[in-house]
């Protein structure tokens, strides 16, 4: 399955319904279609449980909250839930209020999910781990990163993804990590909403959550630095960016 995912994702076009950021809900939809996903948004619970049900996976993003929002985050992991998808949650800046902390304790002690992909002060914060964070930033903080990733999975009974200048793929038992990737990847913003999104288009072609994890992981980054080639600044990165996901094929994640 490793081998030719990319390849399945661009012949099959697994719809992935994402509640965006509403800050990168374009960059989303844009990455999801350069590597061949089929991206779908909505904001609107009155649909919410149908484009569930036409999804191949479905991604909750927390990054702009609204009490609207919250609305539409229950009832579409409820849906994914019930029928079976595969549900990803992108925990934008967990830590930094106490709404958005108790979104995320209402999601995560409610409903089920496949994967959870974070920085390491939002994986920290959901572990319970004591951590500076610094708005969406990772922050910085004691501890090992494979040891805070294993402890998040393990309360959630779920695969952590927590994405950095070296990601770390765990579901508590089988750890994987990936050491590719640019500077830029963190100072562009939605770097981690495209991964979170793509993780998903993953899980939709079938691909198991550390394979999915970490194919992502390889493929963002991989494309990531790829990108710096003649790049003068953030504007031309992000361009090129977009141009190397359209590209990159499973034998350059090898």
């Amino acid at each position: 399955m490793d081998n030719h995912l990319i390849a399945a994702v661009r012949q099959n076009h697994p719809i992935t319904f994402t509640v965006a950021n509403t800050v990168t809900s374009g960059k989303v939809a844009d990455a999801l279609s350069a590597i061949g996903a089929s991206p779908i948004m909505s904001t609107a619970p009155e649909e919410a449980a149908d484009l569930v049900a036409a999804a191949h996976a479905v991604t909750l993003n927390i990054g702009t909250p609204t009490a609207e929002l919250c609305k539409e985050l229950t009832v579409v992991a409820a849906a994914a839930n019930r029928l079976h998808k595969s549900l990803v949650l992108d925990p934008v800046a967990c830590g930094a209020t106490a709404f958005r902390q108790q979104i995320n304790h209402d999601l995560l002690t409610s409903h089920q999910f496949t994967v959870i992909r974070g920085n390491a002060g939002e994986i920290a914060s959901l572990a319970g781990v004591d951590w500076d964070g610094h708005g969406i930033d990772a922050g910085s903080g004691d501890g090992d990163l494979v040891t805070l990733a294993e402890r998040c999975a393990s309360r959630y009974q779920t695969t952590v993804v927590l994405s950095g200048p070296v990601d770390v793929i765990t579901n508590g038992q089988a750890t994987r990590h990936n050491d590719r990737g640019t500077e830029w990847l963190a100072t562009n913003v939605g770097s981690g909403d495209i991964l979170s999104s793509i993780i998903a288009a993953l899980l939709g072609q079938g691909a198991d959550p550390v394979t999915a994890g970490w194919l992502g992981c390889r493929l963002v980054a991989t494309a990531g630095k790829n990108a710096t080639k003649g790049t003068h600044g953030l504007g031309s990165w992000q361009e090129h960016f977009l141009d190397e996901l359209t590209m990159i094929t499973d034998e350059d994640l090898a």
